[in-house]
């Protein structure tokens, strides 16, 4: 299996960091104590990743971009109405379901802890027309601030066979995310720049 590095985050530092609000509609872990993540939701996205601790915050927020190329382009938090509920009664993981505000597609996620590693797992499928499913480009899009900060994070992007993987690190903790169905395009970089 042939690994590289492709790509490291260009221009830094960027823009100030900033954290996301402080609202919060839910707030999820997985069912055991093997996993040391916590997670919130606001919007239908996630704003914020705890690890190691429910006290200390890595990732400020990770939300789904949305364009047809030609005539929108919709970030989560913005362009859609969302409702979320538990998966179960005892289980402090979440159902999704984000319309987009004219009615053209809806993204369900389901979010949950992984109860024996540290990960949280997001099951994505969106709705729409075949027409405007030929077209669609989904994005993913995660504001790393590792180690309780947005400063000095470092992003890459790992290749892996065919698969590219998104990497932040600072200091001694990384983060990385993947995808089972593989990222055909991958970028890295700081805010405003």
């Amino acid at each position: 299996m042939t690994r590289k590095l492709a790509h490291r985050a260009p221009s830094g530092p960027g823009t100030e960091p900033r954290w996301t609000h402080g609202a919060k509609v839910a707030v999820g872990t997985a069912y055991s104590t093997s996993s040391r993540v916590w997670y919130t939701l606001d919007a239908g996205s996630i704003t914020e990743v705890y690890y190691p601790t429910i006290d200390t915050p890595q990732i400020r927020d990770l939300q789904f971009l949305f364009t047809d190329g030609e005539t929108f382009f919709h970030d989560e938090r913005r362009s859609f109405a969302s409702e979320i509920d538990c998966v179960s009664e005892a289980a402090l993981g979440f159902e999704v379901t984000n319309q987009e505000n004219e009615g053209r597609y809806t993204l369900h996620k389901t979010i949950l802890g992984d109860p024996y590693q540290n990960c949280l797992l997001i099951r994505v499928r969106v709705e729409a027309s075949l027409e405007l499913l030929s077209k669609l480009k989904v994005y993913v899009l995660c504001a790393p601030h590792l180690e309780i900060g947005g400063w000095h994070n470092n992003g890459e992007i790992l290749h892996i066979g065919d698969y590219q993987v998104l990497l932040a690190h600072k200091g001694n903790t990384w983060l990385a995310i993947g995808a089972t169905v593989p990222f055909t395009e991958a970028s890295c970089g700081y805010v405003g720049e």
